[in-house]
């Protein structure tokens, strides 16, 4: 981050000793140049690497002529001319370096307190893929890491909890929305990938790594996928059980039809009536199954 900061001081005959008692130009007598009087111009370029380091580079221009410049290393100004100190006194001098000097400290600690207030953080995306063969019977196993903000990331191929010494990292590089991409590949025997995963730490994640098992799968698919299948076979179990509940239903109810109306009542409606309970209670629970699916998948999310 690089902050600019232009101060315009109306400093008078601090580096032009002399110029206040020239004699007045006489009538006619045009002279462009002494016409705009030199102005005293003070340029300070703030460089922060983080939020407790800052490098500040100063200089003092008279006109298109640097007279000064500050020395960031003993926090001192530098005169660079042999008239730059003008007509200040030593105290006088010593009161603008301390008062440069606590400006400086005051105007770093200003930046990097607004800088935190904005600060922000991106969650990285993370996927598994193979590389071009390096060697017979070995695969190159490669974890991509992207969309990433801040810089620093933490990225390891692993079996269990043991980091895969072999693992190659290639340089972070800038994605075109101000976030970076990463990839680490690990070099291993095709026998031996399988039970290995890419691990991924970042301050985003709040110390929630990201896992990816190699096959591409990760453990919050995997768990989606079995919440899917076993919620499929209870609604296809259901669905069964109340297709054979209706058909003994069908089968018993012309027989309680006759025993119950002997005057010859309509038994088509009775079986009518038998299916559309079967059917509003199939779906009765079906949706029950779906609500609580739809519940199991955005805790597991």
């Amino acid at each position: 981050m690089l902050f600019l900061l232009l101060l315009l001081l109306p400093f008078r005959e601090l580096c032009c000793p002399g110029e206040s008692t020239a004699a007045p130009q006489p009538l006619g007598s045009h002279h462009p140049a002494a016409e705009e009087p030199l102005s005293f111009r003070m340029l300070q370029i703030s460089s922060f690497a983080n939020h407790s380091w800052v490098n500040t580079q100063g200089s003092g221009w008279l006109g298109e002529l640097q007279t000064h410049s500050w020395d960031n290393i003993v926090r001192t100004i530098r005169f660079l001319r042999p008239w730059s100190k003008g007509d200040f006194s030593k105290q006088e001098l010593k009161n603008l370096q301390a008062l440069l000097q606590l400006y400086l400290r005051g105007f770093a600690k200003e930046v990097q307190t607004f800088v935190n207030q904005f600060q922000f953080e991106l969650k990285p995306e993370a996927w598994v893929s193979s590389g071009p063969n390096p060697r017979p019977g070995h695969l190159l196993l490669v974890c991509h890491v992207s969309g990433f903000y801040p810089k620093p990331v933490w990225v390891r191929w692993m079996r269990g909890e043991q980091e895969q010494v072999g693992t190659q990292h290639s340089d972070l590089l800038p994605n075109a929305d101000g976030t970076w991409y990463l990839r680490a590949t690990l070099d291993v025997a095709a026998g031996e990938a399988a039970g290995l995963s890419c691990r991924v730490k970042h301050s985003s994640l709040r110390g929630h790594d990201i896992i990816i098992h190699w096959g591409g799968y990760s453990i919050l698919l995997i768990l989606i996928c079995l919440t899917i299948v076993v919620t499929l076979v209870m609604l296809v179990v259901v669905d069964s059980s109340f297709k054979k509940q209706c058909s003994n239903w069908n089968f018993i109810s012309p027989h309680v039809s006759s025993a119950a109306f002997p005057m010859g009542a309509n038994t088509q409606d009775t079986r009518s009536s038998g299916r559309q309970l079967c059917l509003a209670q199939e779906l009765w629970i079906i949706n029950r199954f779906l609500k609580k699916w739809k519940t199991s998948l955005k805790q597991i999310w």
